[in-house]
């Protein structure tokens, strides 16, 4: 009895703890971006405001349905709907891929229109590019393990986790601009932390996604970083932005 009491409690802390998370993420996203897109006709947009190209327009739906999936899937799962939830997690394969694929066309071209006011945007680059190459390989394993719902969940944290770090970094606050690139990963490292003491909390263990995933993405955050203003990296940033937006 105090075994099936104690699955119970988790079954319910683990939904509230999940979908939770997931609207964070979402409302990270909305206000790092109402200035500058969802709300920016009612709002005066910040003066390093990137040119809406056509592209970017077809990115940010994109994106915004994979946040608000992100945000349904625990959702349902809380609610008992399991079947649509396993429904919705095979469209969201595709939607995973058409966030991947136009995330690195979207940083490829904000080399030339997106990255104002952020030094070398070649250099800035590689912020970007190890963000996206991090959430296609989180959605990789966690589509692999997703019959195994401890692991999948997490890693489908951690995969928006990845990616929140153009929303943190246009956030009203000057203190993240100014300690930018290191406070843009604020967000993400946030859900990596309560990841971890939630674990500790419930499990009196962390799971590895958190050890092995969550170390690793923090550790590229420091390679991204130490590597950004070197030749070999400028030189990758301008072949890759040759090749995927050539000059007209």
């Amino acid at each position: 009895m105090a075994t099936t009491e104690s699955r119970l409690t988790r079954w319910r802390s683990d939904r509230l703890f999940f979908t939770g998370a997931a609207l964070f993420a979402a409302v990270i996203v909305f206000v790092g971006f109402a200035r500058s897109y969802y709300l920016s006709h009612w709002l005066t947009p910040p003066a390093r405001t990137p040119e809406i190209t056509p592209l970017l327009h077809i990115h940010a739906l994109v994106f915004t349905l994979w946040i608000c999936l992100m945000v349904a899937q625990p959702a349902l799962i809380a609610a008992g709907r399991t079947a649509i939830h396993r429904r919705l997690g095979m469209a969201g394969a595709t939607l995973a891929v058409l966030v991947w694929a136009l995330g690195n066309l979207v940083a490829v071209e904000a080399i030339e229109v997106g990255y104002k006011g952020l030094g070398d945007p070649y250099a800035f680059y590689a912020i970007t590019f190890f963000s996206i190459q991090a959430f296609g390989l989180i959605v990789v394993l966690g589509l692999i393990w997703r019959r195994k719902a401890a692991t999948h969940k997490r890693l489908m944290l951690l995969s928006n986790a990845a990616i929140l770090e153009a929303a943190v970094g246009r956030l009203p606050l000057r203190a993240v601009v100014e300690g930018a690139p290191f406070t843009f990963y604020a967000g993400g490292d946030l859900i990596i932390l309560a990841g971890i003491l939630y674990d500790l909390a419930s499990r009196g263990r962390v799971h590895p996604v958190w050890l092995w995933g969550g170390g690793a993405l923090v550790a590229s955050q420091f390679v991204r970083v130490a590597i950004m203003d070197t030749a070999p990296w400028l030189a990758f940033a301008h072949a890759m932005a040759d090749l995927l937006c050539p000059p007209r």
